[in-house]
């Protein structure tokens, strides 16, 4: 069950990244970037870490993209010490920071918790939002409880509602069978 400051995450703020551990000596993090296109980690100057269930504002000191690692120093950390407790934790901007969206695009986060409609039929919920390298993937489960992954690509969509939190779909027949 989500809990409300949950809720404010999701609604107030975008997930961004993810601190994977620390890197060198000099209180830098390498991230896993939850965005397609890393390059725009270079262009902040504050960022929030959840952690121990809350978020603390920092201000970002440098952003290093590289071939294979994305690289971030915070000006309110300066060791490796002062960043250990930073592992794990993910990276939040302001929802109004965000980059705007094409007709069509979602942010991962607003489709998770999605009812999954087909034909005015409510047939699950969507869990997670899945990347097998072709295309994303709606995680759903199902009324029945079985868990199914459905193409989130645009000819299989009717609509997408995120404010009334309903993805309507052109279920083939038998597809969660």
């Amino acid at each position: 069950m989500m809990t409300s400051s949950q809720n404010e995450l999701l609604s107030n703020y975008l997930k961004i990244g993810f601190i994977r551990k620390p890197h060198g000596l000099k209180g830098e993090v390498k991230i896993l970037p939850l965005t397609d296109n890393p390059q725009r980690f270079k262009k902040l100057k504050k960022i929030y870490i959840e952690l121990n269930n809350d978020l603390k504002q920092v201000q970002v000191k440098a952003a290093k993209v590289l071939a294979n690692d994305l690289i971030l120093q915070f000006e309110e950390f300066t060791s490796i010490n002062e960043v250990e407790q930073l592992r794990n934790c993910y990276l939040y901007i302001d929802r109004a920071d965000g980059v705007k969206l094409e007709e069509w695009e979602y942010y991962s986060q607003d489709l998770i918790g999605c009812d999954v409609v087909f034909k005015d039929e409510i047939i699950g919920k969507v869990t997670d939002l899945l990347n097998t390298g072709a295309n994303d993937n709606l995680a759903i489960l199902t009324i029945s409880g079985k868990e199914v992954v459905y193409p989130f690509l645009r000819h299989y969509l009717v609509q997408v509602d995120i404010i009334k939190k309903v993805i309507e779909i052109n279920q083939y027949e038998g597809f969660f069978d």
